[in-house]
């Protein structure tokens, strides 16, 4: 295994993910939490440096082509470069940096990854989330920016896919993301007509992607998917109890 270079721009982001629900009763939970933002031109660096990550093959964590946008294509860059010329971007000129959670022991489920497009002077011209359900669905979201200053993006989309029992599908979701130095910032406000439901914020720091920090990070916390999915059905309980409608769903 070879040490990383110092000029790479993966890295993980280790901080707290927060809900807040708003609308029928009010509950907030929050997480700490960690993701690797791998740089999808640096896939092979990054393979051959950490020693407990790999690209499409066994080991304790794994990336797989096939948990991400359509399994049948060439490589995840080649699927994200397809979809960035569609949305009249040129993919050539950008950086992109997946936030996700790797297989660990071969498991994972993501409720969202994204997918940051960058350009020019680390100036995002687009973020894409891929949302995946319970049901073994997903659905990409093609965020571009409404509004800049600094560092800051915004945008939004309507909501296509079921996601949870208690907000309905006839729903909203704006993106925003603020960057500042080593801190970073998603924040998914998700509205029902005119009202505000639910505030989601993933509130995370950069950290160097070394194998040192990665023992780190497994050792405080090994199984983020499997905890993910676990509190996911914890949160949806407690809903449930606090008489929050359920929707029901549908293929």
């Amino acid at each position: 295994m070879s040490a990383l270079p110092q000029s790479l721009r993966s890295h993980f982001l280790v901080g707290t993910i927060r809900h807040r629900r708003r609308r029928i009763t009010t509950y907030e939970f929050a997480h700490r939490v960690w993701y690797l933002a791998l740089d999808l031109d640096e896939q092979d660096v990054v393979e051959r440096s950490l020693r407990l990550l790999s690209l499409d093959r066994r080991n304790l964590l794994e990336l797989r082509t096939a948990d991400y946008l359509d399994p049948a294509a060439s490589g995840l860059r080649v699927a994200i470069d397809a979809r960035l010329a569609a949305l009249g971007l040129e993919p050539d000129a950008l950086h992109i940096t997946l936030i996700t959670y790797p297989r660990v022991l071969g498991y994972v489920f993501n409720p969202v990854s994204f997918y940051l497009c960058y350009g020019a002077e680390h100036t995002l011209r687009a973020v894409l989330a891929e949302v995946h359900n319970t049901h073994g669905e997903r659905e990409v979201y093609d965020f571009l920016p409404e509004a800049t200053g600094g560092f800051a993006f915004q945008g939004q989309q309507q909501k296509r896919m079921y996601v949870s029992p208690f907000i309905a599908s006839d729903a909203r979701y704006r993106l925003l993301v603020h960057e500042d130095g080593d801190d970073f910032a998603i924040t998914i406000r998700e509205d029902e007509a005119d009202d505000l439901v639910l505030v989601a914020q993933l509130k995370v720091r950069r950290v160097p992607l070394t194998n040192r920090t990665l023992l780190r990070l497994l050792a405080a916390d090994p199984i983020v998917p499997v905890k993910t999915s676990a509190l996911i059905f914890w949160h949806a309980i407690q809903l449930w109890v606090r008489g929050v409608p359920w929707h029901r769903y549908r293929d």
